[in-house]
């Protein structure tokens, strides 16, 4: 028991002094460290500092009040990211575009819209090409012989598809009015009833490109007509307006904390009887000759999104031969900031390609929008993160129907044919996954 005793006062000699120590420390260490935040909160925090980086890395300008709206800890995240060169800059799964956005209350439903999260790590873009619901022509007297009308017209496979994508885009390629007179020696002119619009929505369709050679087919009133009808549907459109402020304007969508904007432009016509928007003027946003004014258009978007999806409407019809300017613009634009470039116009199937990593869709012809048996689809662009996958779904639009290309033998040799007219070499699996083919 004393052998105890001894070996308990000797411990208790030894290390009380090292314990009261330790207290002291943590006690010296906690005080050291409420000195510290107590100084830090009465340092001024170098915003200018960070104004500078983040707008040198995105190409916008970030101004101090953004920036004193956030939690310090959460600038110092984007500065780290903006001096890391990372891109986009993400903080709590939502880009440095979308928080502006936000702060700057410009999410308005029309221009900005919010879609929320598809709780998929993963969002994804569809496309098809010209449609045309012109009444008592083309596709519409064999459309309204059916109880769905354009619907049953089109495969169950492109229909579901369509509704499974989180942003679906076709090319609207006449004009909605009941008003108007063709314009003036133009061989071809597009006119649908006001009414037809139900199928945009009923396919699934969210925006559509104005930017092309028959929005302006019956004039003035007739071309009002058609953005009245598009708005009243819900549909988003680009490329088109009463000015050209209207008409180069982008459509942005907020998806999974990413900010995605859309752009078209047309240069289809030798003549150009589609008037071109001007300061005072309604018209067609225009990318011809050299296509300075629209990069520009391209290169102040994609400051402010996440992403850029261009829409044009070029090349030559029925003809799978490239324009040298189809093939130089595709790379400028992508330079400029697009992240995808998608073309319509020719009316039937043109090559694909990448650039910089980003696919080049030159042109999808025609999704539903004559009598002809010609080869058809529609592509989906995947985008997670910084990749963009591309896929094509083979289609035929045969009796004013567009049909699903099932045959495995036509589905291929589809795929041969568009990979031979391809520009640069590509790759199309027996899926439709189109990659390069290094």
């Amino acid at each position: 028991m004393k052998k105890l005793l001894l070996a308990l006062m000797l411990t208790l000699f030894f290390f009380t002094p090292l314990v009261f120590s330790y207290r002291a420390k943590v006690i010296d260490d906690r005080i050291k460290a409420e000195e510290a935040e107590i100084i830090a909160a009465q340092t001024p925090y170098d915003y200018q500092h960070a104004c500078t980086v983040l707008t040198e890395a995105t190409g916008r300008n970030i101004p101090r009040q953004f920036l004193e709206s956030l939690e310090r800890e959460t600038v110092d995240r984007m500065v780290e990211q903006a001096e890391q060169g990372i891109k986009p800059i993400t903080i709590d799964g939502e880009t440095l575009n979308v928080m502006f956005s936000r702060f700057t209350g410009e999410i308005d439903g029309k221009k900005v819209i919010d879609l929320g999260s598809n709780s998929n790590t993963y969002f994804e873009l569809g496309f098809g090409g010209d449609i045309n619901f012109t009444s008592g022509e083309y596709i519409m007297p064999h459309a309204e012989s059916y109880v769905n009308g354009v619907l049953d017209c089109i495969d169950a496979e492109f229909r579901d598809a369509m509704k499974a994508v989180d942003i679906m885009m076709l090319n609207n390629e006449f004009t909605y009015s009941k008003r108007g007179t063709p314009t003036p020696n133009k061989q071809f002119t597009f006119r649908a009833d006001p009414s037809s619009v139900k199928y945009l929505n009923l396919l699934g369709v969210d925006i559509v490109s104005l930017a092309n050679n028959h929005t302006y087919d019956y004039g003035s009133d007739s071309f009002n007509d058609t953005l009245e009808t598009l708005d009243n549907a819900a549909i988003a459109r680009v490329g088109a307006g009463s000015n050209i402020e209207e008409a180069n304007a982008s459509v942005s969508y907020i998806i999974n904390g990413c900010k995605v904007a859309y752009l078209a432009a047309s240069r289809a016509e030798n003549l150009r009887l589609t008037p071109l928007a001007t300061t005072s003027s309604e018209g067609v946003c225009s990318c011809y000759g050299e296509s300075e004014e629209f990069i520009e258009t391209i290169e102040k978007t994609a400051a402010k999104n996440d992403y850029v999806i261009v829409y044009v409407h070029w090349g030559t019809e029925y003809s799978t031969d490239l324009q040298t300017s189809q093939k130089e613009l595709a790379k400028k634009y992508i330079d400029a900031g697009a992240s995808a470039v998608i073309g319509a116009h020719p009316h039937i199937l043109q090559g694909m390609e990448f650039y910089n990593g980003k696919p080049v869709v030159y042109s999808l012809g025609n999704f539903l929008f004559n009598t002809k048996t010609l080869d058809s689809g529609m592509v989906v662009l995947r985008i997670e993160g910084d990749s963009i996958s591309l896929k094509f779904m083979p289609g035929r639009q045969t009796g004013s129907e567009l049909k699903y290309m099932k045959i495995e033998t036509e589905r291929k040799a589809l795929f041969d044919r568009l990979v031979s007219i391809s520009p640069t070499p590509i790759k199309i699996d027996s899926d439709g996954n189109v990659t390069e083919d290094k």
